[in-house]
C-alpha cells in the first residue's frame, strides 16, 4: 500500500470515531442537541463514504495487478511458443 492509502484509512477512523463520539455527546457536550446529532451524522458518513472509497480503490489497484500479471504470462506464453 502506497502512503495515500495510509492516509485514507487515517481518515475513516477519525471520521468515523469523532462521529460517533459526536453523536453520542462525549464531545461537545454543551452544544445544542440537534447540531451535535446532525455533525456527527456528518462526520460517519463521511467516514463511511472514504471507507468505501478506499475498499474500491484497493479492488481497482488489485484488478489492475492482475490483468498485468496475465498480460506478461501471455506475452511469456508467445515468446515460448515461437521459440519451438
Amino acid at each position: 500500500m502506497n502512503s495515500a492509502m495510509y492516509i485514507n484509512i487515517f481518515t475513516v477512523i477519525v471520521g468515523v470515531v469523532m462521529g460517533v463520539l459526536l453523536f453520542s455527546g462525549v464531545l461537545f457536550e454543551n452544544m445544542d442537541v440537534t447540531q451535535r446529532m446532525i455533525f456527527g451524522t456528518i462526520f460517519m458518513g463521511y467516514g463511511i463514504y472514504r471507507y468505501v472509497h478506499v475498499r474500491s480503490k484497493r479492488k481497482q489497484m488489485k484488478r489492475e495487478r492482475e490483468i498485468e500479471r496475465i498480460k506478461r504470462a501471455q506475452e511469456d506464453l508467445i515468446k515460448s511458443q515461437h521459440k519451438d
